[in-house]
């Protein structure tokens, strides 16, 4: 059993193995490992990497584009 976080709103979710990985394969940078099997996990999150290296496109508001 894998415990994970979903980081935008901080809810822990106790998950089987495969469910777990699934989730974390699909959207890494929502979820976070916190335990595997009841014993403490250290995992990296990924960084997301911009064409022009800012996260201006995100701050924007994309109706006054």
């Amino acid at each position: 059993m894998y415990k994970i976080k979903y980081i935008p709103t901080g809810h822990e979710f106790l998950l089987p193995d495969e469910t777990a990985k699934e989730l974390k394969d699909k959207f890494p940078n929502d979820y976070k490992i916190l335990e595997k099997n009841g014993k403490k996990f250290s995992d990296k999150r990924t960084v997301i990497k911009f064409k022009d290296g800012s996260i201006r496109e995100l701050v924007l508001d994309k109706e006054r584009k």
